[in-house]
């Protein structure tokens, strides 16, 4: 990967984070946390993953975000300038879940 494909990644993680907060009216128990990025190297599409807590408020987080994709895409684009600002698409982070998966094995394995 690119240098920077890698900045524009960190550009976008760290400026979409800021737009959840201030721009999604989000359930009061809900939390959304951008775990990493990946934009493909013409620009044209990212994909977000993202973690949630609580757990069983996955499937909701999803369903906000992507229902308001076209929101969060025009904020994006009023406060990054590149050549183009990506189509966002979301996914759950596969691998924090499958590292939890891990720990509880590794603490059962020390009792």
């Amino acid at each position: 990967m690119s240098q920077r494909i890698e900045k524009v990644n960190e550009l976008i993680k760290n400026q979409l984070g800021q737009i959840i907060i201030k721009e999604l009216e989000l359930p009061e128990n809900l939390m959304i946390t951008i775990t990493k990025v990946e934009t493909s190297p013409d620009l044209k599409s990212a994909k977000i993953f993202i973690s949630v807590l609580p757990e069983n408020m996955r499937g909701t987080a999803l369903l906000i975000l992507t229902k308001n994709a076209g929101v969060l895409h025009r904020a994006l684009n009023k406060l990054i300038k590149i050549k183009f600002t990506p189509n966002l698409k979301f996914f759950i982070d596969e691998q924090e879940i499958f590292a939890e998966e891990v720990e509880k094995i590794l603490d059962e394995i020390k009792r």
